[in-house]
C-alpha cells in the first residue's frame, strides 16, 4: 500500500518573487508532532535530489522512503510507501524552522521541525564529559541509548534531562524532555580556546534563569579491553584528571543487547566525583566478543569480575577501591559477581534493583504497568494469569495451544500482546533465567550497599524488591546499608506522574535528591 506522506510548506516571497519552485534544505530535520495527549518525535531526512525518509514514531513510520512531486508553486509533496494512511503535513519554511499541521485520516497535530546542524561522532565526542559552574551546577553530556542515539544533557544539580540537536557547530538546542517535545528548546553555547579545545558550556533556559556558564572538568579516555576466558570485552575507561591512584567503578548492565553507551549519562558524573569509570560493551554486542542470550547471570557476573581485576591490575587504580554501580537486571548480577570475587569488589550502588526471582518480578512487572496505566483489577488479574501460562509455555515447551485460547478470549478486553511462537529465541533465553533466585547471593555481601528504588516503579517495585535483599543483606550482618525510596520515581528514577512506560518519552528530569545522595555516600569511599 503506498502512504502518500504530504509535506506542502509555503516560502518565503522572496524565493516566490524571482519564480523559483521552492525547495526543502538538504539534511535532517528534527521535530515533534502534537496533540492534546503529548508529543512524539519526528524526523525528516532530505538528499540533494530532494528525496530522503520519514520517520514518525506516532505513525509507525520508520526510516519511509520519500520522492518529491511537483504540485502548487508555493509547495512541495512528498510520497513515501509504507504500510497504512495517507498523511499530510502543512506549513511554512522559514529560517530554517519548520512549523504547521500534521493530518493522518482524522488524527490532526501539530508539527515542528528544526533544520539540525551535521555533527560527527567526534565532534560529540569532544563534548562529552563533565562541566562545574561557580555556582555548583554539575552538568554531563553523554550519550544514552537507552532511550535512543541523541545524546543528551543531564544538570545533575537539578535532574533536568534533555536531548541534545545542534544547530551550528557551537550551537544546541535542549529538548524539554528525554525523547518529544523537543520544542521549546532551551539552548546551549559551545565554548572554545583558540586551538579549538572545548573548555565549557552556557546553559541558558526556563531552567537555568539567569543563564550558567561550566568548565569543563579534567578527564582522559581510553579503549579498553578484557578477558573472561574466551570472550573479550571492550569498553572505555574514564579517569579524573588529577593524578591518581583512583578509586574506580564499573558499570553493570540491565538486561538486552546494551552497550558502553546505554549507561554513558553516569560516566560524567561518577568521574566528577573522582572515580576512574569502566563502562563497557556488554558481551556480544559492540566491540564484546560472546553472546548475552546463550548465558545465563553467571558468565555475566563472571565479566564483571574480570573488569575489576583487570582495573585492580593498573597502577592508576586503587584495588582496594573498586566497586558497582548497576541498573535494573544488574540487581541480580552484582550480588553474584561479590560472591564469587570475595574482598575484591569494595561497595555496591543498585538502582533500581529487586530481590525476587525472575519469574516473581516478571509477574509484578506486568500487574504494576497494568495498574499504574489505569487497567481495572479484571484487567490485572487476566494479565497476571496470561503472564503465569506463558511462563509455564516457556519452562515446559508445553501448553500454547491453551496460551492461544486465553488470548483469544481475553486478548481485546484486556489488552494482551500476542503469544510469542512456542519456539521464539526469547523463550530460550527467559528459560535459562526464569528460575534464578539470589537470595544465597545477598547473604555474602558484606561491602557498603546503597539501594535506590522509585516508588513509581512498575519493573521493580519496591514493596515486593526490597525484602528479600534486606533479608539477605541481614543474614549476612551488613549493618553498612542504606536503602532509598524517592518519591515519584520511576524505573530510571525519572520524575514520574503514574509510572505507567508510556510516559517515558516526555519524562525531563531525574528525580532530586537521586545524585546529591550518591555524591554523599561516595565522597566517604573516596579516600
Amino acid at each position: 500500500m503506498i502512504t502518500r506522506i504530504l509535506l506542502v510548506a509555503g516560502f518565503a516571497a522572496s524565493a516566490l518573487a524571482c519564480g523559483t519552485r521552492p525547495t526543502l534544505t538538504a539534511g535532517r530535520w528534527v521535530g515533534d508532532l502534537v496533540d492534546s495527549t503529548g508529543a512524539t518525535p519526528f524526523e525528516l531526512t532530505v538528499d540533494s535530489a530532494g528525496g530522503g525518509n520519514v520517520t514518525a514514531r506516532g505513525w509507525r513510520l520508520a526510516d519511509a522512503p520519500i520522492t518529491p512531486r511537483p504540485d502548487r508553486a508555493d509547495s512541495i509533496v512528498f510520497d513515501a510507501v509504507v504500510d497504512g494512511d495517507t498523511a499530510t503535513i502543512a506549513g511554512l519554511v522559514e529560517d530554517g524552522r519548520f512549523m504547521g499541521q500534521a493530518r493522518r485520516g482524522t488524527d490532526r497535530r501539530t508539527v515542528e521541525l528544526r533544520l539540525a546542524a551535521p555533527f560527527a561522532p567526534a565532534d560529540w565526542g569532544r563534548l562529552f564529559g563533565a562541566y562545574r559552574g561557580s555556582d555548583g551546577h554539575l552538568f554531563g553530556i553523554a550519550p544514552f541509548e537507552e532511550f535512543g542515539p541523541v545524546p543528551q544533557l543531564v544538570d545533575y544539580t537539578t535532574g533536568r534531562i534533555g536531548g541534545l540537536i545542534p544547530v551550528g557547530p557551537d550551537r544546541l538546542l535542549i529538548s524539554r524532555s528525554l525523547v518529544a517535545p523537543r520544542f521549546p528548546a532551551d539552548t546551549l553555547e559551545v565554548q572554545r580556546a583558540e586551538d579549538g579545545t572545548v573548555t565549557g558550556i552556557a546553559v541558558r533556559g526556563a531552567d537555568w534563569t539567569p543563564p550558567v556558564t561550566a568548565s569543563r572538568v579534567a578527564a582522559t579516555t581510553e579503549e579498553f579491553s578484557f578477558r573472561n576466558g574466551e570472550v573479550t570485552l571492550q569498553g572505555t575507561l574514564t579517569t579524573p584528571g588529577q593524578p591518581g591512584p583512583h578509586p574506580a567503578i564499573v558499570l553493570v548492565h540491565g538486561s538486552g543487547p546494551l552497550t558502553r553507551n546505554h549507561l554513558g549519562i553516569w560516566v560524567p558524573f561518577f568521574t566528577s566525583q573522582g572515580f576512574a569509570v569502566l563502562a563497557f560493551d556488554k558481551r556480544g554486542t559492540g566491540g564484546s566478543s560472546g553472546d548475552w542470550q546463550q548465558v545465563g547471570f553467571g558468565p555475566l557476573a563472571d565479566d564483571v569480575v574480570a573488569g575489576v581485576r583487570a582495573l585492580a591490575a593498573r597502577p592508576d587504580i586503587r584495588r582496594d577501591r573498586i566497586g558497582l554501580w548497576g541498573i535494573s537486571q544488574a540487581g541480580w548480577i552484582m550480588p553474584l559477581a561479590i560472591s564469587r570475587a570475595p574482598g575484591e569488589i569494595a561497595f555496591l550502588i543498585v538502582h533500581a534493583g529487586t530481590g525476587t526471582t525472575v519469574r516473581e518480578q516478571g509477574v509484578l512487572n506486568v500487574q504494576y504497568e497494568y495498574r499504574f496505566a489505569g487497567a481495572s483489577e479484571e484487567q490485572i488479574a487476566v494479565a497476571t494469569r496470561y503472564q503465569m501460562i506463558d511462563d509455564t509455555v516457556t519452562t515446559t515447551g508445553r501448553g500454547f495451544d491453551r496460551l492461544e485460547r486465553f488470548f483469544a478470549e481475553h486478548g481485546a478486553s484486556a489488552e494482551l500482546y500476542p503469544p510469542r511462537p512456542v519456539d521464539a529465541p526469547f523463550r530460550a533465553y527467559y528459560r535459562l533465567l526464569i528460575d534464578y533466585d539470589p537470595a544465597a547471593t545477598w547473604t555474602k555481601v558484606t561491602s557498603p550497599v546503597l539501594l535506590f528504588f522509585g516508588e513509581l516503579d512498575a519493573n521493580v517495585p519496591p514493596r515486593e524488591s526490597w525484602p528479600p535483599i534486606e533479608r539477605g543483606l541481614r543474614a549476612a550482618g551488613n549493618e553498612r546499608v542504606e536503602h532509598v525510596v524517592l518519591p515519584r520515581a520511576n524505573h530510571v528514577l525519572l520524575e514520574a506522574r503514574t509510572g505507567a512506560g508510556s510516559e517515558y518519552p516526555g519524562l525531563s528530569r531525574f528525580v532530586p535528591g537521586y545524585f546529591d545522595r550518591m555524591a554523599a555516600w561516595l565522597a566517604a569511599r573516596r579516600d
